[in-house]
């Protein structure tokens, strides 16, 4: 073989392994890139995870924040609603005490009225009891001439002797618009029948029907009296 031949043989060899080197280099290539392609969608999807959870978190955030704030206002509206209720209750009571002045003004209604409230009081004690009364000094002449009346009607209503009754002129009432108070003799037992206690009693029994009235527009069923029952 001559050297013309060897070097062709040496040309052949060389650009086969050139050939066998750059199709490895090649293989290499594309084994490494699809290497990179994984690990970069394997980041980008745990990046996009993490920002799903965030968000959510964040958005969980924003959705309890919203739901505190609306029931705080709620809460807030309710209140005000009721206090607004009970201010326009409180106005009804007040505005129903500025007429218990009025009620005195017909001497002859009163009288009924002072002889109705005294006798539901006595009936509170027992016949065996001894009872004085207190009222307005400008009642005390009504007050007198009722307490017999009184026991008649005491007698009358339970079939047994009335109390004693005696009016308590040394000690009249002075932060009342009118009735009686009426207790035992040692003053251990008290029943407050002035017509500022009956308005309380019936403004607590009436409050459903002055609810209706006020709020709902529906006539009460009724409003009780001054001498309704305790």
């Amino acid at each position: 073989m001559n050297e013309q031949e060897v070097a062709v043989q040496i040309s052949q060899m060389v650009q086969f392994i050139r050939k066998e080197a750059e199709e490895k280099a090649n293989e290499i290539r594309a084994a490494a890139q699809e290497e990179y392609t994984i690990q970069k969608q394997t980041v980008v999807e745990a990046e996009k995870a993490k920002i799903r959870k965030e968000y959510e978190r964040k958005r969980s955030q924003i959705d309890t924040k919203k739901a505190i704030e609306s029931s705080t206002q709620l809460n807030t509206a309710r209140l005000k609603i009721l206090q607004a209720q009970q201010d326009a209750i409180d106005q009804a009571v007040e505005n129903a005490r500025s007429f218990l002045p009025q009620v005195a003004s017909n001497p002859t209604e009163y009288k009924k009225l002072v002889l109705e409230l005294l006798v539901q009081a006595v009936q509170r004690f027992g016949s065996g009891s001894s009872l004085k009364v207190r009222c307005l000094q400008r009642d005390a002449g009504i007050v007198q001439e009722s307490i017999e009346p009184a026991r008649s009607q005491y007698t009358a209503a339970t079939k047994s002797a009335a109390p004693s009754i005696a009016l308590d002129s040394g000690s009249p009432l002075t932060d009342a618009m009118g009735g009686v108070i009426v207790s035992t003799a040692d003053g251990k037992i008290v029943c407050d029948n002035t017509l500022d206690a009956r308005l309380s009693i019936v403004a607590k029994q009436a409050l459903p029907e002055l609810r209706k009235v006020l709020f709902s527009g529906q006539d009460a069923a009724g409003t009780g009296s001054l001498i309704g029952g305790f």
